[in-house]
C-alpha cells in the first residue's frame, strides 16, 4: 500500500505529528509511506528512522496558499497514491481535499482536536468536508462531534509504544539527581505546547495554595511554544522559581514520566490528550481538567475536576499522601501502538475495498 500522510501543522514533538509519527514507524516495513508538513523539527525525526523510500515534503502551508496547494497536488499526482490521510483540527482541511482530489487515492480527514481557531471559515467549510471525503477518523468521539457532527466516522486511537513508558527507578534516580530534586519532594509533572490551550498559568495559582499548605513539590513543565516566555516571567513575578522546573521538550520524554510522581493536565480544551495515557501506563496517578475527553481515562488513576485551583491543590495534597505501585497499574483499555496500527492498516484496506 502506498500512503500520503499530511499534517497541516509544524512537524516537532506535540500531538498530531507525535500520532503520525507513531503509526509511520510501525507501518513503514510493510508500506511505502510519505509525509507533507512543514518545519519538519530534528528532535522528532531522530524518533523516526526513515525506511522504504520514504519523501519528506516540506510545504509551508501558511505562508502562501496558492503555492502550497500547487505543490501538494504535483506531489499527489505524481505518488500515485491508494491512501491520503489528512491530518487536523478543523474544515480547512478541505484544501488538502481540493489539491487530491484529481486523485485515486481514498482521501481519509482525521481530526485530532475539539477546538480550533478558524472557526467561522471552518464552518463554511465543514459542508464540502464532510461530502468529499471517503473516510472521516477522529481522536476521539468529543473530537469527531464536533467536526462531523451527525455524519459518521471511526475513533482512531493514539497509539503509544508502550515499553517505551514504563516506569524505571533508575531512571527516576537519574533525572532527579540531575536536577537537584530530593526523593522526599512531590513531583508534579506537566508535558505541553505553552499556548492557551494547555493552560499552564493555572499551575501557578496552585503552586501558591500548596504553599500554603506546607507540600514539599516541584512542578515540572516540558515543552515549547509561544506562551513558554510569558510563563517563565510570571513564575518568576510571582517569586515561585523554587517551586518550577522548566524543560524544553525532548525526544526522551518518555524517561520524564519515571521521574514525576502526579501528571496533571489542565486544558481549557482537548481531542484527547495522548500524554494523559502515556502518564497511565507509566503508572502515575492523573488529575485532569474536565474539559479532557472522558477517553483518556483508561485507569483507576485517573481524576477529573473543574479548573478551580481550591480543588486542585486539595486533591494534589491527598494524592501527595496515597502510595503507588508504578509497576501493577492496571490498564483496562489498550493503547498499544501495534494492536492499533494492526487496526488502522484494517481500516484503510476496507476503505479500499480489499
Amino acid at each position: 500500500m502506498k500512503i500520503l500522510e499530511i499534517c497541516t501543522v509544524n512537524f516537532k514533538l506535540t500531538g498530531i505529528p507525535i500520532h503520525i509519527r507513531n503509526y509511520y514507524n510501525e507501518l513503514k516495513k510493510e508500506h511505502h509511506i510519505d509525509i507533507v508538513a512543514r518545519n519538519f523539527d530534528h528532535k522528532i525525526l531522530r524518533t523516526m528512522p526513515l525506511e522504504n523510500k520514504t519523501k519528506l515534503y516540506d510545504l509551508p502551508r501558511k505562508k502562501n496558499l496558492i503555492k502550497y496547494f500547487l505543490s501538494l497536488k504535483k506531489i499527489v499526482k505524481a505518488g500515485n497514491y491508494d491512501v491520503i490521510h489528512i491530518h487536523g483540527n478543523s474544515a480547512t482541511m478541505s484544501l488538502e481535499i481540493l489539491a487530491c482530489s484529481n486523485s485515486n487515492a481514498k482521501i481519509i480527514t482525521h481530526t485530532h482536536n475539539t477546538e480550533y481557531q478558524a472557526k467561522f471559515l471552518s464552518k463554511l467549510l465543514s459542508h464540502y468536508l464532510n461530502h468529499h471525503t471517503n473516510a472521516r477518523f477522529a481522536s476521539s468521539m468529543e473530537a469527531g462531534k464536533k467536526l462531523y457532527g451527525n455524519n459518521d466516522f471511526q475513533v482512531i486511537k493514539n497509539g503509544i509504544n508502550v515499553a517505551n513508558v514504563k516506569y524505571n527507578k533508575n531512571v527516576r534516580n537519574r533525572l532527579r539527581n540531575k536536577y537537584g530534586i530530593r526523593e522526599s519532594t512531590f513531583v508534579i509533572g506537566h508535558i505541553g505546547l505553552f499556548w492557551k490551550q494547555k493552560n499552564q498559568e493555572f499551575l501557578l495559582k496552585v503552586a501558591k495554595l500548596l504553599i500554603e499548605k506546607d507540600l514539599p513539590f516541584k512542578i515540572v513543565l516540558i515543552g515549547d511554544g509561544e506562551n513558554k516566555e510569558i510563563i517563565q516571567q510570571q513564575i518568576e513575578s510571582s517569586n515561585l522559581e523554587k517551586y518550577f522546573l522548566i524543560l524544553p521538550s525532548t525526544d526522551k520524554i518518555n524517561e520524564y514520566y519515571s521521574m514525576f510522581d502526579l501528571f496533571v493536565l489542565p486544558s481549557r480544551w482537548e481531542g484527547l490528550g495522548m500524554v494523559a495515557i502515556e502518564a497511565q501506563y507509566a503508572g502515575l496517578p492523573c488529575l485532569l481538567s474536565e474539559f479532557v475527553p472522558k477517553a483518556a481515562k483508561i485507569s483507576d488513576s485517573v481524576t477529573f475536576l473543574p479548573l478551580d485551583a481550591n480543588k486542585w491543590s486539595n486533591e494534589i495534597v491527598t494524592k501527595s499522601y496515597t502510595s503507588n505501585d508504578r509497576n501493577n497499574l492496571h490498564i483496562y483499555e489498550s493503547y498499544d501502538i501495534e494492536s492499533c496500527a494492526q487496526e488502522l492498516e484494517k481500516q484503510y484496506y476496507q476503505i479500499l475495498g480489499r
